[in-house]
């Protein structure tokens, strides 16, 4: 499967670059030089690019300038390795194995894998994990593992994938910058779901992860009800759950709040929570990253019974809403809303099930741009 990837994606990236790759290559740089992480590194590990890849010389040519120590790799073809050499100058470069541009070897200028800070490495393809297919010579899945800086893919949007096989042993890359966006692989961004009941909105997520459309993990399911058909869900789902005991709302509150710091989420979905949070040490804790969904059109209909609500009222559009939950019923600030035609509807059954189906493919869309950071924390703050 990777082989046909491979071949797909260079005869594509082939063709991208003769239209307009000389441009694109400049704002990949340009993104580039501007990460935290490359100003930081004081060594940096770079590649000679070839054919259709990102240039990265003038990327080698900015970092010398800088007073980086930059280091490229060279092929030990008995070895089938890479060694790393720093270079002063990238006229340094000559011909090497692959008719890449390589270091002239010279022990005095040999650089051991654990220098790196930075790591820039090739590819053919990245998914938004990080997982990438090279070019099927393994020489990198070897030296990748002795490397613990942070490591960068440099590719056009074409070459992004929303989901690349991977094994055990593939090591992601932390980064991926190309000429649209810098793409910060969240290969563990940490979800946890609060649910009372049959955790349809909770399922949504659950196929959203398995289908490759969401790239994180639900690292935990916490209800206030023992009986939540959810529970089943995330047995199946391979998911722990946790049913915390109380005999007040206070005492539920504290147990939720415990719970979450034992489990350390990016994100706190309320998908069908029958409770109002009040402790005013959660709900600050965990600011920006706690959502709520709720099916209408906030501010309308705010509370219990939303469908209904608006069924009885006579509206020929309802929808949902995805907001941020703060103190107040239902009033966070509004991230998204998808209107739904329930004008055909002839109970507030219909409605309810109309808009459901609406919410299990706008919920799991969401989680996806915080895992992707899209959608920031601060943005609960922002105007």
């Amino acid at each position: 499967m990777k082989d046909a990837i491979r071949k797909e994606m260079i005869k594509k990236r082939d063709e991208h670059y003769k239209q307009k790759g000389h441009r694109l290559c400049l704002a990949i740089m340009d993104r580039f030089l501007r990460l935290p992480e490359f100003e930081k590194a004081g060594c940096v590990l770079l590649y000679a690019s070839k054919g259709s890849e990102v240039h990265t010389s003038d990327i080698i040519r900015s970092a010398l300038s800088l007073g980086k120590k930059v280091v490229l790799p060279v092929t030990n073809l008995e070895k089938h390795e890479l060694e790393l050499y720093q270079i002063g100058s990238i006229e340094e470069l000559v011909p090497g194995a692959f008719g890449i541009p390589e270091p002239p070897r010279a022990e005095r200028k040999r650089v051991s894998p654990q220098e790196i800070e930075l790591a820039v490495i090739p590819g053919i393809s990245f998914d938004m994990r990080g997982y990438r297919i090279g070019y099927g010579k393994g020489y990198y899945d070897k030296l990748l593992p002795q490397i613990k800086g942070k490591k960068v893919g440099l590719a056009y949007e074409i070459q992004i994938m929303d989901k690349i096989p991977n094994e055990a042993h593939d090591i992601a890359v932390d980064i991926i910058v190309t000429e649209e966006r810098v793409i910060r692989c969240n290969k563990d961004f940490r979800v946890v779901v609060l649910a009372s009941g049959r955790g349809s909105d909770f399922q949504s997520i659950i196929d959203g992860i398995k289908s490759g459309k969401v790239h994180a993990s639900v690292v935990g399911l916490i209800t206030d009800n023992p009986n939540a058909y959810a529970i089943k869900r995330a047995q199946e789902a391979g998911i722990p759950y946790f049913v915390i005991p109380h005999s007040s709302r206070e005492e539920l509150d504290r147990g939720i709040l415990e719970k979450l710091d034992e489990l350390s989420p990016d994100l706190v979905v309320l998908a069908g929570y029958m409770k109002i949070i009040k402790s005013k040490e959660l709900l600050s804790k965990y600011a920006g990253r706690i959502i709520n969904i709720h099916p209408s059109l906030l501010p309308k209909y705010p509370g219990m019974n939303a469908q209904k609500a608006a069924f009885e009222a006579g509206e020929k559009i309802s929808g949902y809403t995805i907001h941020f939950v703060d103190e107040t019923l239902d009033g966070g600030k509004i991230i998204y809303q998808e209107k739904v035609d329930i004008s055909d509807c002839k109970s507030a059954e219909e409605v309810a099930a109309k808009i459901l189906e609406r919410e299990h493919v706008g919920l799991p869309m969401i989680v996806e741009k915080f895992a992707r950071g899209e959608i920031k924390p601060e943005d609960m703050f922002s105007r």
